[in-house]
């Protein structure tokens, strides 16, 4: 054991990567349930040795009076431990009890219980109590502990962050609470959805196993490759095919009976080798990147095809569809498409035709010439980006590119218009292509790492209710779809949950494989409660004046900003707290908005391609105040870096035009910004959904961003968190009354790691509000 490794690791108070302490989980000084019946693993120490116990680190254990007593210790780590491999296994909910205290005059007044969890992945420390108060008396540490995936191997250890602790422990317990294994009485999913489409889920090898096994074998019949399917697992070295991880999947599924989607051929992520974008072995330029020459793009195209072909000769048409290309189209919808090193060594989307070329030509040199070919990419939710993938596949059907269908991912959240969802499969159905949904989660918005999260069972109801609603509409419309997958089998399986969203439940099953009110919304949603009614939180309101000439749009503050509004970014959402923070004043006349930033930041960044990791303002404008969840047809945001380069993200089709102008000054920078909107909009006593937010660019990339009211950081995809722009002829109070509500603060405690979601190029987003008429939820 490396001590300084050791003392340098995150502690995991709750679920990540496989292991769940469930919300429950405490320590407490009272004798445990341990006692009754189900334990399946205990220790008293009363036969005067030490049993199964063993030192962690160089300690000495010594057993006297019916208790076991750990001296010697150096390390925070060092301590007593047990091998629990055998005890625990996945799927079951077990108490883990201990009573302990400290040795007469020691030092110390805390313990921790953890459980050492290695896998295949790596070593991971879940922390069953976390620094308890405890003492010279007998007390008793309690939590609950699960294991979603199996473990190589499980070690609980009792430790103190007092170095030199000696400590007694006695009565270790281990009970099982909820036996492992699944609900084999509960409907099949994909029997209740026999006749719409197939349900499938995104799996790797520790989903094929014991209790994870026979939830996918009951309630799926599609599997889709989490991982071991794209470019870096197939062919991590140039010439080097590796299938053994895929093609455990798809032996699996065809002993099972389910099919198969193919994820995915090119992608522009840490997933693709670096050497896909380098000079080949044996050109003068080896090792070195790529241009934009015929001959760098022939090398790509060569590699597209020895890749796709390796593929294809080996699967054939054992995986029915395949995800060709996997996001391309850009955040910003001005640009349309994402600016990867693909993009810049093609000089722009010639290599997406390409691919679906190349794809169907060696598919159909193997005889596999039903295998279906899909573009797949997130948000197309999104009007804006929707529209922009819509535009890309119309172009390829009409040059005759054989693009077969469209993936759409659905990593959503509580606030996601279901109306949008369902406006898009409306909109591709047009094009006559096949549409599958391809990664569908639903984000429940939990708080980040240690931070208190009472509405968690409120959220999961809700969660029902949406996949309620959300399968109801994809039912109606089963005749479009091919498919849904879920992203993970189970939320244990998600790839949002990490150390810091330990309690991101996302998907249609617990830890512990047992079913959730997600579940019961698609296969019975009369068994669903009633969505407990929670207070809305008071959001932010400015009220803002009736400017009394338009301000000049040049860079500079003119008399007409004296008499306006004005907020403060102060909220912190990303990076350090002293970050780039701006003065936003505040006016409006009858064509629109306007805002002018006052920006405190001393260095001044443009070095990455994304502007949104450049040094910026963003305005965030839903007029009418309407918050129904995603972008709505007015909807926008408007960014402008301090060069003055306009970029916008998700903007509806009637999102008004920006207009701005951008100079650098002494402290920073200044931008003036005007929206357009609607002559009705642009009145006394309208109210407006409005978010202004400051990126603070260092060396190529984001490293703070602050807010005036939204602390999700995820204004970009849902209006529900913005705060509230009055427009009034004159304002009641100096600044417009624009500083932070009580409980606007206390939402920013809340849901300030929402913005820990934004991973692999896709967010979800914290729900504020309850009910959503574009859902059509009931009361």
């Amino acid at each position: 054991m490396n001590p300084q490794a050791r003392q340098r690791r995150r502690r995991l108070p709750a679920l990540l990567g496989g292991a769940l302490l469930l919300p429950a989980a405490a320590f407490v000084f009272a004798p445990s349930a341990s006692a009754q019946d189900g334990v399946v693993y205990s220790s008293d120490f009363e036969d005067g040795t030490a049993g199964d116990w063993a030192p962690r680190g160089p300690v000495t254990l010594a057993v006297e009076d019916g208790a076991l007593l750990t001296t010697g210790r150096s390390a925070d780590w060092h301590g007593p431990s047990v091998d629990l491999t055998d005890v625990i296994e996945p799927g079951g909910v077990y108490d883990i009890s201990v009573s302990v205290r400290f040795a007469d005059g020691s030092a110390g007044d805390a313990l921790t219980a953890t459980v050492q969890r290695e896998t295949a992945d790596g070593t991971s420390y879940d922390s069953v109590v976390y620094q308890a108060p405890a003492s010279g008396e007998w007390s008793t540490l309690s939590g609950e502990y699960s294991i979603a995936s199996p473990a190589t191997s499980l070690t609980f250890y009792v430790e103190s962050p007092t170095v030199d602790a000696s400590y007694w422990i006695d009565d270790f317990t281990v009970t099982e609470l909820e036996p492992p294994g699944i609900e084999p009485d509960i409907p099949s999913l994909k029997d209740v959805l026999a006749d719409d489409f197939r349900i499938g889920a995104a799996v790797d090898g520790r989903d094929l196993v014991e209790s994870s096994g026979q939830l996918l074998n009951k309630h799926f019949d599609q599997i889709t490759a989490e991982n071991h399917m794209k470019p870096d697992a197939i062919q991590p070295t140039e010439g080097e095919f590796t299938f053994s991880a895929a093609d455990e999947l798809v032996d699996y599924a065809e002993a099972n009976g389910m099919d198969v989607y193919g994820h995915t051929f090119l992608w522009h992520t840490s997933q693709v080798p670096e050497w896909w974008f380098e000079y080949p072995e044996g050109h003068p330029n080896a090792g070195e990147p790529l241009g934009s020459s015929d001959e760098d793009r022939q090398i790509m195209t060569d590699r597209l095809e020895a890749h796709i072909g390796a593929l294809a000769g080996h699967f054939g048409d054992r995986i029915w569809a395949w995800d060709v290309v996997n996001e391309v189209i850009s955040d910003n919808n001005a640009e349309v498409y994402r600016h990867s090193r693909w993009y810049e060594i093609f000089e722009g989307p010639e290599y997406v035709y390409e691919a679906f070329r190349i794809a169907r030509e060696q598919f159909d040199a193997v005889g596999a010439t039903d295998v279906k070919l899909f573009i797949n990419d997130y948000g197309t939710e999104n009007p804006g980006k929707g529209d922009n993938l819509y535009g890309l596949v119309q172009d390829m059907l009409d040059a005759g590119v054989p693009v077969d269908g469209v993936g759409h991912q659905t990593h959503i959240n509580l606030n996601t218009s279901i109306d949008q969802i369902e406006d898009t499969l409306l909109k591709f159905a047009d094009l006559g292509v096949l549409q599958a949904v391809t990664e569908l989660d639903v984000a429940i918005g939990a708080p980040g790492e240690g931070e208190e999260f009472p509405e968690y069972e409120a959220r999961l109801i809700e969660q029902g209710h949406y996949f309620r609603d959300l399968f109801a509409m994809y039912r109606e419309h089963g005749d479009l779809l091919e498919s849904v997958t879920v992203w993970g089998l189970h939320d244990g399986r998600s790839w949002l949950r990490s150390e810091t969203r330990p309690l991101e439940s996302p998907l249609l099953f617990t830890d512990a494989l047992r079913s959730k009110w997600a579940y019961w919304g698609i296969v019975d949603p009369s068994v669903l409660p009633e969505i407990p009614d929670t207070e809305d939180p008071e959001f932010a309101r400015v009220q803002v004046p009736l400017a009394d000439s338009a301000p000049a749009i040049d860079g500079t503050k003119d008399a007409v900003w004296d008499d306006a509004s004005t907020v403060t970014t102060e909220v912190n959402v990303e990076g350090s707290a002293d970050g780039a923070k701006a003065d936003v004043s505040l006016l409006w006349d009858e064509s629109g908005i306007y805002a002018l930033f006052e920006v405190t930041d001393p260095t001044l960044d443009e070095a990455s391609a994304n502007p949104w990791e450049q040094d910026s303002v963003e305005v965030f404008l839903n007029p009418g105040n309407t918050r129904g969840g995603g972008y709505e047809a007015s909807d926008g945001q408007y960014r402008v870096s301090f060069t003055n380069a306009v970029s916008v993200g998700g903007n509806g089709p009637d999102a008004g035009e920006v207009t701005s102008a951008a100079t650098a000054t002494d402290t920073g920078y200044l931008v003036e910004v005007m929206v357009a909107m609607a002559p009705e909009q642009a009145a006394i006593g309208t109210e407006h959904g409005l978010e202004l937010q400051v990126n603070d660019g260092t060396d190529g990339a984001r490293t703070a961003v602050h807010t005036w009211y939204d602390p999700t950081g995820l204004s970009w995809n849902t209006n529900a968190n913005w705060g509230i722009a009055e427009f009034v002829e004159d304002v009641e109070e100096p600044g417009g009354g624009g500083s932070l509500p009580t409980t606007g603060a206390a939402l920013t405690a809340t849901i300030a790691g929402a913005a820990a979601l934004a991973v692999a190029g896709a967010l979800t987003v914290f729900a504020v509000r309850r009910r959503r008429a574009a859902a059509n939820w009931g009361e």
